[in-house]
């Protein structure tokens, strides 16, 4: 196998990983909260003995998380929530805490205040929330402290947890628009932090652009194409060659 197979293949297999996030990204444009997946290539040279004297090869480095803000669409949900700004709600998964954008809260039979997909949501002390039984016209303040009606008396039962990571390359997507991060990556965000507040009534829309995505899924299966010919071009080539000296002369 020669230098163009080495350099179409390791082309080949960085493409098929970003087919593969963009693929995944087209498949959330519609999900709550959800972050695209975003690729990053290094490109290396090897300096060879060979005329043009190096050659070219691509390397998947990782893949990272766009965490540009989606847009706020309203709902007039009480129990909905998005956040503005750097943050994550958080919530417990057994003895873990995981973090989402994903403000779709809904109570649970026990007055447990929970996530879209049954876990509990925690506060800043990473506890998780109840709201009593008759608590009554929820407001959830740009803080996240909950306040309710209890009997005509405005109670305060609770605050929402927000987190910041100290370092956003260590998030990892652990599926259903949860992320998780390493043990004290994640801190929470103090009162009156002017970077993050909680929009009552509203959730926030996925960042994936569905033009942009599909215009690059098209780019990228061309791409991978052109390779896949590339490469049976130069199989051709080769084996044509090894047949020419094989024949005796």
């Amino acid at each position: 196998m020669e230098g163009p197979t080495y350099v179409a293949l390791s082309a080949q297999v960085a493409l098929q990983k970003q087919l593969d996030a963009v693929a995944n990204n087209i498949a959330n444009i519609n999900t709550t909260g959800f972050k695209g997946d975003r690729q990053l290539f290094q490109s290396y040279v090897e300096r060879l003995n060979v005329p043009g004297g190096a050659v070219s090869f691509v390397q998947d480095r990782a893949t990272y998380i766009d965490r540009k803000e989606g847009e706020i669409n309203l709902t007039q949900n009480p129990w909905d929530v998005a956040i503005k700004g750097d943050a994550y709600l958080g919530v417990t998964s057994g003895s873990d805490t995981l973090y989402t954008r994903d403000g779709h809260l809904q109570l649970g039979q026990d007055g447990t205040l929970m996530s879209s997909n049954g876990l509990p949501v925690v506060g800043p002390d990473k506890q998780p929330i109840q709201i009593p039984p008759n608590a009554a016209d929820p407001e959830i303040k740009a803080d996240g402290s909950i306040t309710v009606q209890i009997n005509g008396v405005t109670q305060q039962i609770g605050q929402l947890g927000m987190f910041r990571a100290s370092d956003p390359l260590s998030m990892r997507k652990s599926g259903n628009s949860m992320l998780s991060a390493p043990s004290g990556a994640m801190v929470p965000v103090e009162n009156g932090d002017a970077n993050a507040s909680i929009v009552q009534g509203g959730l926030e829309g996925s960042t994936v652009q569905p033009v942009a995505e599909i215009a690059n899924l098209t780019e990228l299966s061309r791409a991978y194409d052109r390779l896949q010919t590339l490469l049976s071009d130069d199989n051709d080539r080769e084996q044509k060659m090894i047949q020419t000296l094989s024949q005796p002369t």
